[in-house]
């Protein structure tokens, strides 16, 4: 049991490390120093947390986090640059917790330590990004607070019971194996979604390519789309995101196309290239949104909505797009978004889109 609780202590705190590292080494220091919190012997050496100069400077480091954490997309900037400092934080944490005990067991709490911190880190980043979504601030200061609360919790269950803490750890491990993908294929998004609306802030001179019609093609997709395809007046391919109602879900990259009367998505999914048509059929309005990141074309059927988004760019392509395809509207016909016979799924080589 001895072995047990300290592997819950440990790996409760490197949970919570990843939440806020600097939290969690305050809470722990300031609970000795006043003596709130008793360390069990296993974790004796946790005992330098207590000391004035390790209390001062998390203090310090907790206050810009608390102020930087609650204010919308600072947030996770803040968090991106911690992707390191949490995790490896953690994982030192955790192996200084064990004192003096073989170098292998010390090595292998570092890294159970340091992967359990990513997990918690990147499931929080990644949510933190799909809080940024919505229009008001306030969502984020009540989830970062809610996050300062279960720091204090985990914090104080890890050193008091610290096999229900090991229970709480394994439990979020499996739902986070659940939600990570989606989370980082929008962390992916963001980023380049990022990267994309700095060109176009900074780019000089005339028309930059993102403000064309016509992307370029990555050479894994070009044996997919049609041969026929070039820039004219009537069509477009372009660099997109699949969001709400399209296969083969949200937050995958890749290329939307039109050819004809007949509009397609093409990305990778799981090392094969899927190719879905977005049926024109049945669909009775476009509409362009400009957002902060990510600009949305929104596509509405009689039943339901499908959306895209762009990327941002000094042009307005985005409405281009959204007039080319009002021109195709046909009147509703009881058709759907999108049926899985209507995708086709084809073996490729080479990076993704």
């Amino acid at each position: 049991m001895n072995a047990l609780s300290l592997l819950g202590s440990v790996m409760g705190l490197a949970f919570v490390s990843g939440l806020n590292l600097y939290a969690t080494v305050l809470t722990v220091g300031l609970g000795i120093r006043m003596e709130l919190l008793a360390l069990p012997p296993n974790l004796a050496d946790l005992e330098i947390l207590a000391h004035p100069a390790v209390i001062t400077a998390a203090a310090v480091a907790y206050c810009l986090e608390f102020f930087a954490d609650k204010i919308p997309w600072v947030d996770t900037l803040w968090d991106a640059c911690h992707s390191l400092i949490r995790p490896l934080g953690a994982a030192i944490l955790g192996a200084s917790a064990l004192g003096t005990v073989d170098p292998a067991i010390q090595l292998a709490v570092f890294l159970l330590c340091g992967g359990v911190a990513l997990t918690s880190h990147a499931t929080k980043a990644g949510l933190r990004l799909v809080v940024n979504q919505s229009p008001e601030p306030f969502s984020n200061t009540g989830v970062s607070l809610t996050e300062d609360a279960m720091v204090v919790a985990g914090t104080w269950l890890a050193v008091k019971h610290p096999v229900v803490m090991l229970g709480w750890t394994v439990l979020f491990i499996t739902l986070a194996a659940l939600l990570l993908p989606p989370l980082i294929r929008l962390l992916r998004v963001e980023f380049l979604a990022l990267a994309a609306l700095v060109r176009s802030v900074f780019s000089k001179g005339g028309p930059a390519p993102e403000e064309t019609l016509f992307d370029k093609i990555p050479e894994a997709l070009k044996p997919h789309l049609p041969d026929n395809l070039s820039d004219t007046d009537d069509t477009f391919c372009v660099r997109a995101v699949s969001g709400e109602g399209l296969a083969p879900g949200r937050y995958y990259v890749g290329l939307v196309y039109l050819s004809g009367r007949h509009l397609f998505f093409v990305t990778r999914r799981r090392f094969r290239v899927v190719r879905s048509e977005i049926l024109l059929t049945g669909l009775s309005s476009v509409a362009f949104e400009k957002r902060r990141l990510l600009d949305r074309l929104l596509l509405r059927y009689h039943d339901r909505t499908a959306s895209l988004l762009l990327w941002k760019s000094r042009g307005n392509r985005g409405e281009q797009i959204a007039r080319m395809l009002r021109a195709r509207l046909t009147p509703p016909q009881g058709g759907c978004v999108l049926q899985p016979r209507d995708s086709l799924v084809i073996g490729a080589r080479g990076p993704s889109p």
